[in-house]
């Protein structure tokens, strides 16, 4: 096969296991034999392929000469130095078991009565959501989906340019995936640059990062504070890798996501795998894993993988008005049920089949003979035979 024109040694090493994944599949796709398998981790999906390509990955091209350092990456530069070494007085200090302070009782302006108790919210509220931080964001972040990578990448983004509330959302997600992870997490002061996130300065900021003229922060001077755990694991968190499935919009996209492996990368990272237990995480998202992998069995196991007779079988009919209303808005017509609706109407589906066959109509001497069911509905699956028999029903609870 030849070469996808996109795949190179610096977009291999770069790539993420969903794009893994779509080279994998473009390979076996015109073979009558798949030489490439998606198992494993990404490090060894990507040699594999480097492999397949015979491409170098210890032979990068050179890096692209960099011009001046612009004034908006300077900026960001300074202020997460002025980060990073808050951290590392943080650390001295909770390592001698003295208070840590962000911000003394001399700053004028911002004064502590206003400014403290904000800190003080944002940081506890997402500590004590640590337990499910993939349900919950602080503050103006609140979400009730999982989050997603473009949520994350928000928050980066408003971190890095001050927003006290999602920098605590992050350290929240920080200490969650890296305490449970079993990894040794770096120190804040490893940090790169190459970590800083974009940001513009194309006008003045209502919240200014922390400047080298203020005195240290403090979450303290209440009768509240941070536990010392609870410090200890913001310091010892380093490094925020978080991987997500995006929120799917109908039943269209769960196939997408099953189909080109995002599905299968979150069960392998959090799902229990053999000689390890399960990521605590995974308690919040197997939900949605395991629901996306029944749908996807639905399609492969009752409809034979067509997904013309799949996605028109689960359409909802829509009255003609409706239908044009819809039309005039420049809106999809097609109308999908649910995903929870659907893998939630598997079981009732069953139990309305085993009730079915217990009709005479499919018995001989009171027991249940398979060849008068299958010569009734021929050609037909459990889902049209369910409708047909008219007990098809997702309103159940």
């Amino acid at each position: 096969m030849t070469r996808p024109a996109d795949l190179d040694a610096a977009s291999l090493t770069s790539a993420s296991g969903a794009q893994l994944n779509y080279w994998i599949d473009a390979v076996n796709k015109d073979l009558p034999k798949k030489v490439l398998v998606k198992t494993g981790t990404v490090d060894i999906r990507r040699q594999r392929l480097a492999d397949y390509f015979s491409i170098d990955l210890s032979s990068l091209p050179p890096a692209p000469s960099i011009g001046p350092i612009s004034r908006d990456t300077e900026i960001n530069k300074r202020q997460w130095d002025h980060l990073r070494s808050l951290g590392a007085e943080w650390a001295e200090k909770d390592k001698s078991g003295q208070e840590f302070q962000l911000v003394s009782e001399t700053l004028s302006n911002p004064s502590p009565q206003t400014l403290l108790p904000s800190i003080k919210s944002a940081i506890q509220q997402t500590l004590a959501t640590a337990a499910n931080p993939m349900s919950s964001v602080a503050g103006s972040h609140q979400m009730a989906q999982p989050m997603d990578v473009e949520t994350v990448q928000a928050l980066i983004k408003s971190a890095g340019d001050g927003d006290i509330q999602a920098l605590a959302t992050l350290f929240n997600l920080q200490v969650a995936l890296t305490v449970h992870s079993g990894a040794a997490p770096a120190n804040l002061g490893t940090i790169g640059s190459s970590s800083i996130p974009s940001a513009s300065v194309s006008g003045p900021s209502t919240t200014t990062a922390p400047s080298k003229t203020y005195p240290s922060p403090a979450l303290a001077n209440s009768g509240t504070s941070l536990s010392s755990s609870s410090d200890s694991a913001i310091l010892l968190s380093g490094n925020l890798t978080i991987e997500a499935l995006k929120k799917a919009e109908g039943l269209r996209d769960v196939i997408s996501q099953v189909e080109n492996g995002e599905v299968a990368r979150i069960r392998e990272l959090y799902g229990p795998q053999e000689g390890r237990d399960a990521n605590p995480l995974w308690q919040t998202l197997k939900i949605t894993v395991n629901r996306r992998e029944r749908l996807a069995n639905e399609l492969r196991n009752e409809f034979n993988g067509d997904k013309d007779r799949f996605f028109t079988f689960f359409t909802v009919a829509q009255d003609s008005q409706n239908a044009l209303k819809k039309r005039k808005k420049s809106q999809p017509a097609e109308k999908l049920r649910p995903l929870r609706l659907v893998v939630e109407a598997i079981v009732h589906r069953d139990r309305a089949l085993e009730i079915e066959k217990q009709s005479a109509e499919y018995q001989s001497n009171g027991v249940f003979v398979a060849e008068l069911w299958e010569g009734k509905w021929a050609g037909k699956n459990k889902w049209e035979i369910w409708r047909a028999i008219g007990k098809e029903d997702y309103s159940r609870k």
